[in-house]
């Protein structure tokens, strides 16, 4: 197999199975159901405490009214809560619930056990040279989405 066939390969299956596994993942280890897009909503809120819906919309790239009907679902599940800025109402800030930092927590370790297993063994100058081709792969795709 060339190395073309391999990383086409690898490309191909990682995405299908990292959402499957990142949610099995959740699933098992919050006992409750969050989906992946909800924890990517939840890792955004995590990186960025009390934040505005718009910037988290921005961020995902996604409209704050589809954000508004994720976040609807992450409230009733007790994962976020959102509150009106004091100083202008129009503004609605979001926060981790305890039971939201747990699920950002237990995703963060996830995301930290796959780098891990992705550079063991590896030397400065190879985790260099992947980080340069994930680099380059990262560009292609912020430039088919701005297509």
């Amino acid at each position: 197999m060339t190395a073309y066939d391999q990383i086409n390969s690898f490309l191909v299956d990682i995405w299908s199975r990292i959402g499957k596994i990142e949610e099995r993942a959740l699933t098992a280890g919050l006992e409750s159901d969050v989906s992946i897009t909800e924890i990517h909503i939840l890792e955004k809120i995590g990186d960025n405490p009390r934040c505005r819906m718009s910037e988290i919309a921005r961020a995902l790239g996604v409209t704050l009214a589809t954000l508004t009907v994720a976040c609807d679902k992450l409230v009733t599940k007790d994962l976020i809560s959102r509150e009106r800025d004091a100083r202008d109402k129009r503004v609605v800030i979001v926060s981790l619930t305890p039971k939201g930092m747990a699920a950002y927590d237990f995703h963060k370790r996830f995301h930290d056990r796959m780098i891990d297993a992705a550079i063991s063994g590896m030397d400065d100058d190879e985790q260099r040279a992947l980080g340069r081709a994930l680099d380059k792969l990262q560009t292609f795709f912020e430039e088919l989405a701005e297509a």
